[in-house]
């Protein structure tokens, strides 16, 4: 008989073809179910609420554990030992303990297969191979760094003889992109320029100041993540895809951002790169892979709001087996009709509705 492992991959490697919201749905209560059986503080929150299994029909109402659970609780189907990995979550406050992310073998092999078939579809529609530049340390450096693990397996099946990681001992050199992206031109290969959001901005301001300006290869792309969390400075995307455009030579349709949280297994991309491939008119938005789904929610009430208007983003992810499906997070956004959009993140009373879930796991009966 499969796995549940098996039967959650090989919906993935279908769902862009097959879109069926019944398979779905059966498939995310049987994971709901698994993780009631398994991880016990989560049992403890779905029993304070009356959702157990039996009881849950949808997929819309399977309980969701905020970010912080992560922080406070061993969310882990199995025992810590067969662990293969753990990833931690970055922290933005002095003191604050870091979340944890446990994924054993099998899971490893869970979320590659959903990197891969996510950005087969949204980074890569083109089909292409490319020189991977990638502005974050290598995996073996940053081995607690879930967002280094996926982009080392990006590397590993679309990448040309010479991608390589660009943070090392001495941190990120803006120096040495400068050149790995002159001998690109110089040698006419398309690049994938790939990492930290604020790398990004660290190395247009490195252009700006020497007077540089690069006219990548056609098809060269860029992908940022991360951010700019806890930092004084930030930029508005259309900002970003200016810049992008005049240090990189980058066209805004081939420069994309990726949502990716340690607590989640699969990474939201936006939809602009694989719209500007198919001819699409659709407005970028973050698109959903087929094994999640996004919902937002009013963080007074709780209750889920309209389509278009803002709340507190929360996700629900199928390769997320051996921790807790169903994410809260502390982010601000709103749905679309293909996907969602971030906003920000929940600050004072906002954040609240965020948290609800520790307070009923935490509270005495």
């Amino acid at each position: 008989m499969a796995t549940i492992y098996h039967r959650i991959t090989e919906y993935i490697k279908s769902s862009f073809t097959n879109r069926d919201e019944n398979a779905f749905n059966r498939l995310a209560l049987e994971v709901f179910s698994f993780q009631y059986t398994n991880i016990p503080i989560y049992q403890k929150l779905c029993d304070k609420r009356g959702a157990a299994p039996g009881k849950v029909s949808s997929w819309r109402d399977i309980p969701g554990i905020s970010t912080e659970g992560f922080k406070l609780f061993e969310l882990f189907s199995k025992p810590p030992a067969e662990a293969k990995r753990i990833f931690s979550t970055s922290g933005t406050t002095q003191g604050v303990k870091k979340g944890r992310a446990l994924f054993s073998e099998e899971g490893l092999e869970l979320m590659d297969t959903a990197i891969l078939e996510n950005a087969r579809r949204c980074l890569f529609p083109d089909s292409g191979k490319y020189r991977f530049l990638i502005i974050a340390p290598p995996p073996e450096k940053a081995p607690h760094m879930i967002m280094a693990y996926g982009m080392e397996q990006l590397k590993k099946k679309y990448g040309l003889p010479g991608s390589r990681f660009l943070i090392g001992e001495r941190g990120f050199v803006p120096e040495e992109l400068a050149k790995e992206l002159k001998l690109a031109e110089h040698e006419n290969i398309s690049i994938a320029l790939i990492g930290a959001s604020l790398g990004f901005l660290t190395f247009f301001d490195y252009c700006a100041l020497q007077g540089l300006a690069f006219n990548l290869p056609a098809g060269s792309r860029t992908l940022d993540a991360g951010g700019y969390k806890g930092k004084e400075r930030e930029i508005a995307r259309d900002e970003f895809l200016s810049l992008g455009s005049r240090f990189l030579g980058i066209p805004p349709a081939m420069s994309i951002n990726l949502l990716g949280m340690t607590e989640l297994g699969s990474q939201f991309y936006d939809n602009a790169l694989k719209n500007h491939f198919n001819g699409s008119p659709d407005k970028r938005c973050k698109e959903n892979p087929p094994w999640t789904r996004t919902l937002v929610f009013d963080p007074r009430t709780m209750k889920e709001v309209p389509l278009g208007e803002k709340g507190v983003l929360w996700h629900l992810d199928l390769t997320n087996l051996e921790r807790v499906a169903a994410i809260q997070t502390d982010d601000i956004g709103r749905r679309c009709e293909q996907g969602f959009e971030i906003l920000g993140r929940a600050r004072g009373s906002e954040a609240r509705g965020c948290s609800l879930s520790i307070e009923e796991i935490t509270k005495k009966s």
